[in-house]
C-alpha cells in the first residue's frame, strides 16, 4: 500500500492440495473478492472450450466457415477454436464496441457483436503469430455458448460442479449478488460509473450484462487456486474428461511462430516476467487488469494467487508491475521450486 500497488490485496500459495501461505493486505480478508478481468480466459472461457471439445461438441480443429458457413468473411473462414484460444486468429486486441452495444436492447446484442467481429479487419492472417486479444475471446465466449446452448454463467458453473469445486462466479447485471457487497473489493470508476462494486469494470463486458469470454468472473483467492488444483488433477487423470484434453489445455502452442502461449494461458517470457527473474521450467499463467494474476506449475500443482484492486487506487498505476516480479521469487522458493 505505502508503493501504490494497491488498496487491497490477497496473496496465496498453495501446495498439496490446499493454501501453503494465504495473507491479506489493505482494505481485504482473505475471503475478498475481486473482479478477476482477464483471468476469466484460463478459468471460465478456456475450460469450457475443454469441456465442449472433449465432448465432441466442440472440436478445436473446427474454423469459422465450418462453424458458420458461407456468410464467414474470406479473412476470417479459416480461423480455428484452437486459434482463437491461443490468441493467433489475428483479431486486434481491443476495440471500444461498448460505445456501440449500448445503444441497443440487450437481447439484440450478442448478435451486433458478431456482426462487428466478422466485420472487424484483422491484424495478420491467421496462425501466423500470437497477438493478445480480447476480441477473439469475445468471439470464442460466443462460439461457446451457441456450442453449450446456454449463456457462460450457467454453462462455466456447470464445468466447475464437475471438477468438484466451487469455482468463481460471473456477475449478470440485474441479478442479485451471491455475496454480501461489502465483501466485494471496489474496483475504481469509469467516466459513466462513478463507482464500481459488485459489477465487472470491463467495459465490453459490462455492455453485454456482465459475462464474457474475456472478462466478467469474480472470485476469492481460495477460488482461483481450487479451479487449478482441480485443472491440474484433471490432467493427471483425476477428472471428468480423458486426460489428454485439460494436458492440451496447459501445453504451450507449438503451431503459431514465436507464440508463448497455450490454449487459455501465457507462459514466462524475459527477465522482466510477472513470474519472477528465474520461474520454474513449466510454468503456466495469467494476468488481469484490474490487479489480479495466477501463475502455476502444473507438473508439481504450486502456484501463486495474487489478486488485488490496483484500479482503485487510481487508473493508470503501474506499480504492480515490479511489485509481481519482486514477489514471485520468494514465492516460488517458499514452494520448494
Amino acid at each position: 500500500m505505502a508503493q501504490g500497488v494497491a488498496p487491497a490485496m490477497v496473496l496465496l500459495l498453495w501446495r498439496d492440495g490446499a493454501p501453503l501461505a494465504e495473507l491479506a493486505a489493505g482494505r481485504a480478508q482473505p475471503e475478498t473478492v475481486f473482479d478477476l478481468a482477464s483471468l476469466t480466459k484460463p478459468l471460465a472461457t478456456a475450460l469450457l472450450a475443454v469441456e465442449l471439445g472433449a465432448a465432441g461438441v466442440l472440436p478445436w480443429e473446427l474454423s469459422l466457415a465450418e462453424l458458420w458457413g458461407p456468410a464467414v468473411p474470406e479473412d476470417k473462414a479459416p480461423v480455428t477454436v484452437y486459434q482463437l484460444l491461443v490468441h493467433a486468429a489475428g483479431f486486434p486486441a481491443h476495440r471500444p464496441y461498448h460505445t456501440l452495444l449500448r445503444r441497443h436492447p440487450l437481447p439484440s446484442r450478442r448478435g451486433l457483436l458478431k456482426a462487428m467481429l466478422m466485420n472487424e479487419p484483422l491484424e495478420h492472417p491467421p496462425g501466423t503469430r500470437a497477438l493478445y486479444s480480447d476480441l477473439g475471446y469475445m468471439l470464442l465466449g460466443l462460439l461457446l455458448e451457441e456450442a453449450a446452448g446456454q449463456r457462460l454463467p450457467a454453462a462455466v458453473s456447470r464445468v466447475y460442479s464437475r471438477l468438484g469445486v466451487e469455482g468463481p462466479r460471473y456477475l449478470p447485471l440485474g441479478r442479485p449478488l451471491p455475496w454480501p457487497r461489502e465483501r466485494i473489493a471496489p474496483c475504481g470508476s469509469r467516466p459513466e460509473r462513478p463507482h464500481i462494486q459488485g459489477e465487472v469494470e470491463d467495459d465490453n463486458a459490462h455492455a453485454l450484462g456482465g459475462a464474457a469470454g474475456h472478462a466478467g468472473l469474480f472470485g476469492t483467492a481460495r477460488q482461483v487456486a481450487a479451479v487449478m488444483d482441480a485443472l491440474c488433477r484433471a490432467a493427471a487423470g483425476d477428472g471428468p474428461w480423458p486426460r489428454d484434453w485439460p494436458a492440451r489445455l496447459l501445453a504451450r502452442d507449438q503451431a503459431t511462430p514465436g507464440s508463448s502461449r497455450t490454449p487459455g494461458f501465457d507462459t514466462p517470457t524475459g527477465p522482466r516476467s510477472a513470474a519472477g527473474a528465474d520461474p520454474p521450467p513449466g510454468v503456466v499463467g495469467h494476468l488481469g487488469f484490474t490487479g489480479v494474476s495466477l501463475w502455476w506449475h502444473p507438473a508439481s500443482n504450486r502456484g501463486v494467487v495474487l489478486l488485488g484492486n490496483r484500479l482503485a487506487g487510481g487508473a493508470g498505476r503501474e506499480e504492480i508491475r515490479a511489485f509481481r516480479h519482486r514477489l514471485h521469487g520468494p514465492c516460488w522458493r517458499a514452494l520448494g521450486l
